[in-house]
This record gives structure tokens, C-alpha cells and sequence, in this order.
């Protein structure tokens, strides 16, 4: 588990510098979680083992939490890093870390610029903007303390910039964000206001429980507004002394992404523990606020080092990105709302995803990567073009970006990078090789992108900005199940549903939307689609097409016996 950093008293000196053999046993523990394969070679690259970035950066939370040494994502991101090169460098960094005092929690910060996913977010969503969030609820252990799990609410909040955050607009000019201070001593209930609640549903039977804990977080769901500052909410539903409880946890979008919530659910399990046992010197801390980013971010724009990318980006989004809809209307984006949001599912055999993890190693990939080129051989098939341009999702936190450490920070990181998928003639592991190859040489991760789209010099922000998003986005989440951090505290997900986390007039993104996931070992590979612009009928043939597709590279790439692949025709 992710420990909160204790500042140290002004006085205090570090403790003596841990062995690197002792730090090398407990990276191979940490990082034989995201390994897949039985047999893999811990002395092996991390990237060959399959270690992907979000791994890393829960590593680099473990690192810091245990030896008080906070490693850059760009050292772990290093391509022949192995465990034991790793251990070497946190050893080194113990060995002269001097305890430098983090910064005050409950700090107020601004106001700054909203980064480029926040701004770009905040144009499309006109009118209330209140219910868009994300939510996740949560069973408690029962016999919570009130006081203690007050105080750790109060202590998560102050240590986390990003659940202060409130945004300023202002006629003509372009909105800004800043967070508010946070009372740290005191009544934890005065100071978090209406960031916590608590409902007694211990009078209630276990039948009326569920219903009554559905309603509240569906309403729940519309008491969020940014304008106010109000981004986050607890409510915590007491069963009583000997039933567990629920504990719902809602954060606006703008403040928020998946990374951030392991680092919560971390800190309110360590904060809370601590509290119980009677320590009350554990506070949560961040390296770089979220609001240091956004500034961070919005200088990095104007650096010549981020304007060298301009012309990668510029001929990136010249690539072919449309999608031609089912049914054309004059503003695609006001009809493409949560209200005509449907889904299809395709789900792959267990084998096939060990397969494609193969695969992925074997070409010194990440699975993925494989995913989103199966989607562009779809593409470029269906348009007709040799390339297409695809939206990414990424995790967005590059500390290439100034003088950052983000793997602690809360906050929207998720970036959407333009990728061109280049699907010329060649084998099938040459036109892959291409793909697997852009990604890598994404400037910066990527993030460059959007600071130059919102924050750099007026002629290259005016040319990137101009260029039609793609009208396909790709996200590979992975195993989300893994990435939580449930403990003690909080011992499982609830089974009632959290409500409709967008309102009804929600404008999404991008009008096709594929979000592939692993869940048990099983690829699921989920299309999201406006049914004001696309018929079912279309939605599941691309579908049906990506997963021959996907199917053949894997053919290709480990063989021809691939679980899921379509049966050969009778004569």
C-alpha cells in the first residue's frame, strides 16, 4: 500500500539510507503484480516484462512512501531500466536525500490557467456543468470511527490542490482556476463544509438499504459545481456498529482522473489507520500541485524545446480523421450528447489476452498498442486511406515538463494525443513495427500537443487549433480492478449503481469512442457511439471487423491457433 509522506519536524535528520539489496527485494515484490507472464526474467527490462506506464507510476508511489525518495517518471520510463538498475538509483537518491519540508497542506494556490484538457473541456460543455464527474462507491468496514474518518476527509483534502479546485470565469477572457485554503486545525466538520456528509441508514433492513443508498447517489450526482468550488464529495452511510457501511466518493471531472484515485483511496486508508491508532503526524502530501502543473504546463508552451513539436503536430493532424455518420446533420457536436450515448461490447476469449500480452513483449510493445493498430487497419480499410488519425488517451503526466513529480498529484492528467497510424503495404509485423514506433517517438508523452494548442504563440496555437479532432477516439485501460487500493477501510466496491455521472445534455468528445479493458484475464473492447449519428448496424460491423482484425495480427505475430479467430468456411 501507498503510504502518505510524513514531513519531517524542522529538527529532524533521515533515517539511515536502506541497502539496495533491501530496496531490490521489495521492487521485485512490487513490480511481480504487473507482471504476467509465470515464468518472466526479473532481470529483464521492465518494458519486457510488460510493466506499463501506469504501473510505473505506482511504483514511483511506493518508492517514495517507503524510502522517502521521490524518483522522476522520466528515470523509470528509461528503456533498458531493470529492477536492478532501479534499485542502484533509489539507493543513490536515499543516500543524499536531505528531507526537504513538503509544502503546507490546505495551501490556497492561484488563480492559474486550466490546463488544455480542462479549457478544450470547459468550450465544448456549455450550460451547467455541474454533473460530470467521476464516482465510485464503496462498502466501509463497520464501527468507523466518525471523528477520526472526519479528520482523514479533512487531511485528504488539504493535501490534495485538485479537491479545492473552484473556476473563475470571466467575460471575454479566457477561465481560470484556483483552489481554496483548508483549515487544518479546528473541527474537521466546520472546515470541510459541505465536502462531507454523513447519512444513518442503520434503522434501515439490508433491502431498504440499497434502495435508499441508489437515490442519494443519484442525487448526489447534481451536487457538484465547479463555479463554487464544489468538486468533491463524501458521503459516508452509517449501517450501524455491526453491518458495513457505504461510502460514496464523487469528484468533478475537471479534477480528477483514474490515476488519482489509487492515490486517494491510499491516503484516506493510511490517514484513517493512522488516526485510529492514535498518530496524528501522518498528513497526505504532493509533489507538484495541480495547479503548479497548469502553470508548468502553460510555460513549457512557449520554450523552444516545445516549439521544435509544432511540426510534428502539424503533420500528425493532416492525417485523414473522419468518420463519415450514418446521419449527416449540420453540427454533429449538438446532437452527439449523453442522451443519445449507446454502446456495443465485444469480449475475447481469456487465451487471446495472454496471447496478445505475448505478442506484446515479443515485439517490445504494450498490448495496447496492438489494440489501437487493429483499430487503424479498420480505419484505413473503411476510409479508404493508407494512414488515419486517431484520438489517444494518455495519462498526460510527463514530468519532462519543468521541474515536476507528479506521481502523488491528483488532478485531470489525461491528455488526448492525435496519433497517425501509418498502414502502408508490409508484413504485419512491419506495418506494426510503424505503429509501435510513432508512438514511441511521440514528443514529450504527447502533452506538448495541447500546451501548444492552448498556451503556445498565437500562429502555432492557431494552426493546431484548427485542425478537426479526429471523429475516433482510443482509450486502453487495462486491468482497473488492480489499479485500487482497497484495504481495510474500504474493503470492496458497493454493488449499487452511483447514477448517471453526465447530465442529459453532456456533449461527448469524440462521436465514436473505443475503450478496450482487461478484467479477470478477458479483453472487453466496449464502442460507445451516438445513435444520432450512427446506426447500431455500422457500430457493430466496425466492431466485428476490429476483432478479425486483431485476430489475424495475432495470427501473424504468434501463430495461427488464436482463441476467438473466425472459423474457416465449409466447402
Amino acid at each position: 500500500m501507498t503510504a502518505p509522506v510524513r514531513p519531517p519536524a524542522a529538527d529532524a535528520s533521515p533515517g539511515p539510507a536502506p541497502s539496495e539489496a533491501e530496496i531490490h527485494a521489495r521492487l521485485v515484490d512490487w513490480l511481480a503484480e504487473a507482471v504476467l507472464a509465470p515464468d518472466a526474467d526479473p532481470a529483464a527490462p521492465l518494458r519486457d516484462l510488460g510493466v506499463d506506464s501506469l504501473d510505473l507510476i505506482r511504483t514511483a508511489r511506493r518508492i517514495e512512501a517507503a524510502f522517502g525518495v521521490r524518483v522522476q517518471l522520466r528515470e523509470l520510463f528509461a528503456p533498458e531500466l531493470t529492477t536492478v538498475r532501479l534499485a542502484a538509483l533509489v539507493a543513490r537518491c536515499a543516500a543524499l536525500r536531505g528531507g526537504a519540508a513538503a509544502a503546507r497542506p490546505g495551501t490556497a494556490e492561484g488563480p492559474v490557467v486550466l490546463t488544455p484538457s480542462q479549457e478544450q473541456a470547459w468550450e465544448e460543455q456549455t450550460g451547467e456543468r455541474g454533473q460530470w464527474d467521476q464516482a465510485l462507491l464503496f462498502t466501509t468496514r463497520p464501527g468507523i470511527d466518525p471523528e477520526a474518518f472526519a479528520e482523514a476527509v479533512r487531511r485528504l483534502v488539504a493535501g490534495h490542490a485538485s479537491l479545492r479546485l473552484a473556476v473563475e470565469e470571466r467575460p471575454a477572457r479566457r477561465p481560470r482556476q484556483q483552489t481554496a485554503a483548508l483549515a487544518t486545525d479546528g473541527p474537521p466538520g466546520s472546515a470541510l463544509g459541505a465536502v462531507l456528509d454523513t447519512v444513518d441508514v442503520s434503522e434501515l433492513a439490508d433491502a431498504d438499504l440499497s434502495a435508499a443508498v441508489a437515490l442519494r447517489c443519484a442525487v448526489e450526482q447534481r451536487s457538484l459545481d465547479p463555479h463554487a468550488g464544489r468538486v468533491a464529495r463524501f458521503v459516508r452511510f452509517d449501517a450501524g456498529p455491526s453491518r458495513p457501511g457505504r461510502l460514496l466518493i464523487a469528484v468533478h471531472q475537471l479534477a480528477v482522473d483514474m490515476v488519482s484515485w489509487s492515490v486517494m483511496l491510499a491516503d484516506l486508508e493510511e490517514v484513517y489507520t493512522a488516526l485510529e491508532e492514535g498518530r496524528r503526524d501522518v498528513w497526505p502530501t504532493e509533489g507538484t500541485s495541480y495547479p503548479q502543473w497548469a502553470q508548468a504546463l502553460a510555460a513549457h508552451a512557449r520554450t523552444p524545446e516545445a516549439e521544435e513539436q509544432a511540426q510534428w503536430w502539424t503533420e500528425v493532424t493532416r492525417t485523414p480523421a473522419a468518420l463519415p455518420p450514418d446521419h449527416p446533420v449540420a453540427d454533429p457536436r449538438a446532437v452527439n450528447t449523453a442522451a443519445t450515448a449507446a454502446t456495443h461490447r465485444e469480449e475475447f476469449p481469456a487465451d487471446l489476452t495472454g496471447r496478445l500480452h505475448a505478442a506484446a513483449r515479443a515485439h517490445r510493445a504494450h498490448p495496447g498498442d496492438l489494440v489501437l493498430h487493429a483499430l487503424g487497419e479498420v480505419l484505413a480499410e473503411r476510409l479508404g486511406e493508407p494512414a488515419v488519425r486517431v484520438d489517444v488517451l494518455r495519462h498526460g503526466r510527463e514530468e519532462t515538463v519543468g521541474d515536476t513529480h507528479l506521481a502523488r498529484t491528483t488532478g485531470w492528467f489525461t491528455t488526448t494525443v492525435p496519433v497517425r497510424l501509418d498502414l502502408a503495404p508490409g508484413t504485419p509485423a512491419e506495418r506494426l513495427a510503424r505503429t509501435v514506433g510513432h508512438l514511441a517517438a511521440l514528443p514529450g508523452g504527447g502533452v506538448g500537443h495541447g500546451a501548444l494548442a492552448r498556451h503556445g504563440r498565437p500562429r502555432i496555437a492557431a494552426v493546431l487549433r484548427a485542425a478537426t479532432p479526429s471523429d475516433v477516439s482510443f482509450d486502453y485501460e487495462g486491468d482497473d480492478a488492480d489499479a485500487l487500493p482497497l484495504g481495510t477501510l474500504l474493503p470492496d466496491v458497493a454493488p449499487e449503481p452511483v447514477g448517471d455521472i453526465t447530465a442529459p445534455h453532456w456533449k461527448r468528445p469524440h462521436p465514436v469512442e473505443v475503450i478496450a479493458t482487461t478484467e479477470d484475464g478477458t479483453l472487453r473492447v466496449d464502442w460507445w457511439y451516438s445513435t444520432a449519428l450512427h446506426e447500431e448496424v455500422t457500430v457493430r460491423a466496425l466492431a466485428a471487423r476490429h476483432r478479425e482484425a486483431l485476430v489475424t495480427l495475432l495470427q501473424a505475430l504468434t501463430g495461427p491457433d488464436v482463441p476467438g479467430a473466425p472459423e474457416a468456411p465449409t466447402r
